[in-house]
């Protein structure tokens, strides 16, 4: 999702899972090890590693890949009964950002009965102006504000009736998918979260589901899930769709898995046959059978998840002032106890995953709410999230918005 002159790497396990911190570290220092000793590698590596096939077809490969996925999908969310509709009277706009899928997506969901129009291929590089990457939740336009934007999917949508779902779009590395709906003023986001709604409206009823979700979701999301009586468990994680892997592992070693993870971002991660068993994968092609297969393309098939939440960020930050804990710490709960005053069941603490992380829950006025601030882990900046499942309480949370920057941000400023 960056662009080509930031690309990196991805590492993924034999069963399909991304890697997580301690296998990083592990990789890199063997990485270092080898690199100081005085062999040559290749030459060690012989017999241990085969050059893929030159005959294999990667783009069909996918196809395959894909259409196998689509019936275990089917019988997770049955609603459409394998059909993969779009109630529209032009095609679906699909853009790949440019990535790989390009290829072969468009011609594999027009075998699939679905009239497709991809628009990234006129872009100048892959990510650039394109994809789910430029996209972000929330995010909505009038009709004449998306004929000005940069993106090349904006630019194409064109006005249809409320409810209509307009658009698909992958990013570069194709493991997001994001939409956009036609609401009454011009297109509008639908982020993972809303994707992930219609998923569990649809799901089979055969099966107990678990449904993890990252502290950047919306807590309404979450509420309603908990309340739904095909739904058994529902877990919170920390930022990155490895961590939903990592969170909901264990279910996905039933015989039928029945488990969910969700990222606002457009991260759904499903289960996947492998060899021997299932495996949990982020995949934005997959994300975009399994929505359609769940009605989110009928008319009015769009339902937002209902709650509210705002993420801004203090930037510039020294990042090494915040750890979480300390000080500026007990800042932020203070900030917490003046702001919201009446709040009950107040809890702080972090996550395993996210060491510099300060979380502090409870209830408003009968509501769920939520407050984060954690390190960014690629940029000069500390993020502040505020989330509750009832949109009334806007006007306090972002008090409580105004009151933690207040607080942190001359203590993060770098010198």
């Amino acid at each position: 999702h960056n662009p080509v002159e930031d690309s990196g790497l991805k590492v993924f396990d034999e069963a399909g899972r991304k890697s997580t911190p301690t296998m990083e570290r592990s990789i890199t220092r063997t990485m270092l090890d080898l690199a100081q000793e005085d062999h040559d590698l290749i030459h060690l590596m012989q017999g241990l590693v085969k050059p893929l096939a030159s005959d294999v077809d990667v783009d069909e490969v996918h196809g395959a890949w894909l259409t196998a996925r689509m019936d275990d999908l089917e019988a997770m969310f049955p609603e459409t009964e394998g059909a993969l509709i779009h109630d529209a009277h032009a095609p679906l706009l699909l853009d790949l950002s440019r990535g790989s899928a390009v290829g072969w997506l468009p011609a594999w969901l027009e075998a699939n009965g679905l009239d497709v129009q991809e628009v990234s291929h006129a872009a100048t590089a892959m990510n650039r102006h394109c994809g789910a990457g430029e996209l972000s939740p929330g995010q909505r336009w009038t009709w004449a504000q998306a004929l000005q934007e940069d993106h090349l999917l904006l630019r194409q949508v064109r006005k249809a009736p409320e409810g209509t779902m307009l658009a698909a779009a992958l990013d570069g590395d194709g493991d997001r998918c994001l939409m956009l709906v036609a609401e009454r003023e011009g297109p509008a986001v639908v982020d993972g979260d809303a994707m992930a709604l219609r998923l569990l409206n649809a799901a089979a009823r055969d099966r107990a589901w678990t449904v993890a979700a990252s502290i950047e979701s919306d807590l309404a999301l979450t509420s309603r899930a908990s309340a739904m009586p095909h739904v058994n468990q529902v877990l919170e994680t920390a930022v990155g769709d490895r961590w939903l892997s990592v969170a909901l592992a264990e279910g996905s070693t039933a015989a039928l898995p029945a488990v969910m993870g969700v990222e606002d971002s457009g991260h759904l991660v499903l289960p996947s046959r492998r060899e021997g068993g299932w495996s949990l994968v982020g995949d934005g092609a997959a994300s975009l059978v399994a929505v359609l297969l769940a009605g989110l393309g009928r008319q009015g098939g769009v339902q937002q998840t209902g709650g509210w939440k705002r993420r801004t960020s203090i930037a510039p930050s020294d990042r090494s002032r915040w750890t979480g804990t300390g000080p500026l710490a007990e800042a932020v709960r203070s900030a917490v106890r003046s702001t919201l005053p009446d709040a009950k069941d107040v809890t702080s603490g972090g996550l395993e995953a996210e060491p510099n992380l300060l979380l502090v829950q409870g209830t408003l006025d009968g509501a769920r709410f939520s407050f984060g601030v954690r390190n960014s882990g690629t940029q000069a900046k500390t993020s502040l999230s505020a989330r509750t499942d009832e949109p009334r309480l806007e006007e306090r949370m972002v008090a409580l918005l105004q009151a933690v920057d207040d607080a942190l941000r001359p203590a993060l400023a770098p010198s």
